[in-house]
């Protein structure tokens, strides 16, 4: 029993340094920085200007400074009754 136990132990830790590794690679290469702009890839850009009635009025003026006048929502784009 002990023998397959420093199996699994060791497997466990070569396994962990890889994936160490990588995250150590991906940061190096910057892929954690911007998070935010990459976040905002998938929206379409019509999406970054539609009026949201969750936000707070800092927020919506953060977003009508960096993508300009907000639009107004249609009925049932936040899942609101149509």
């Amino acid at each position: 029993m002990f023998p397959s136990s420093l199996a699994v132990i060791g497997a466990g830790l070569v396994m962990g340094g890889f994936a160490l590794a990588a995250f150590g690679w991906a940061w190096w290469r910057g892929q954690f920085d911007r998070l935010d702009q990459r976040a905002a890839i998938i929206l379409d850009e019509r999406d970054l200007r539609l009026d949201r009635p969750w936000e707070s009025e800092l927020q919506k003026l953060e977003r009508r400074a960096q993508y300009g006048p907000l639009l107004k929502a249609p009925a049932g784009e936040w899942g609101g009754a149509e």
